[in-house]
């Protein structure tokens, strides 16, 4: 007879653990949100008169040329601007320095463990010379949140919000697809005549009319 109880004792504990272990909510895993793809008010794809009202007049200007896109950038202390000269919008937004924060703090030393429970899980990649992770925006796929690691430790060091290509390859896929980022970065016929990009593939345009396409 007392082993009969203990044994429903036993019972009664392990099936109070099971419901307390059920009732605890499960961390959500990190993700990229569309608040990762601005800082400070400024987003990609804002544009320069938005920029220099929100942050004034920059300390430093120059322009610069990245994978055949002119850019003028806005130098704020540690964070540069980039503006692409043919739309006039935020094509780039880099941070260094000790004084970033971006979402939920992560900043210059944060650890992987902690990258990876924002943003999730990513691979390292070699990107400039740097070793980085790479997240892609969740409806531009050209938009992306880089963050460079020290090579060592692993830790974070800086970072940039772009829709600058990150390769040739991108560039000419992004002139190609022609969607917001080619946009913005004024990667039109006339950037693909400088690649000579053949397009002799592609499906022509159809004329247009209101209701379809026209017959």
């Amino acid at each position: 007879m007392q082993d009969s109880f203990k044994q429903y004792g036993l019972c009664l504990i392990v099936m109070c653990a099971l419901v307390l272990f059920c009732a605890v909510p499960a961390e959500a895993k990190g993700a990229v949100e569309d608040a990762d793809f601005s800082y400070r008010g400024i987003s990609l794809g804002d544009t320069e008169q938005t920029l220099r009202e929100k942050w004034g007049a920059p300390s430093f200007e120059k322009t610069v040329y990245v994978r055949g896109v002119r850019l003028n950038v806005c130098t704020y202390g540690d964070v540069t601007v980039a503006v692409a000269a043919g739309s006039g919008r935020v094509a780039d937004i880099a941070l260094s320095g000790d004084q970033y924060r971006l979402r939920k703090n992560v900043r210059r030393g944060a650890t992987t463990g902690y990258i990876f429970k924002t943003y999730g899980k990513a691979s390292r990649q070699m990107l400039d010379d740097n070793t980085c992770y790479v997240y892609a925006h969740p409806s531009h796929p050209h938009w992306h949140l880089v963050l460079n690691l020290d090579p060592e430790g692993g830790f974070l060091t800086a970072a940039r919000i772009t829709m600058l290509p990150l390769s040739d390859e991108e560039a000419d896929e992004m002139a190609l697809a022609n969607d917001d980022a080619a946009d913005v970065l004024d990667l039109g016929s006339g950037f693909i005549a400088a690649k000579n990009i053949d397009v002799s593939a592609l499906p022509k345009e159809q004329p247009v009319r209101l209701g379809g396409y026209a017959k």
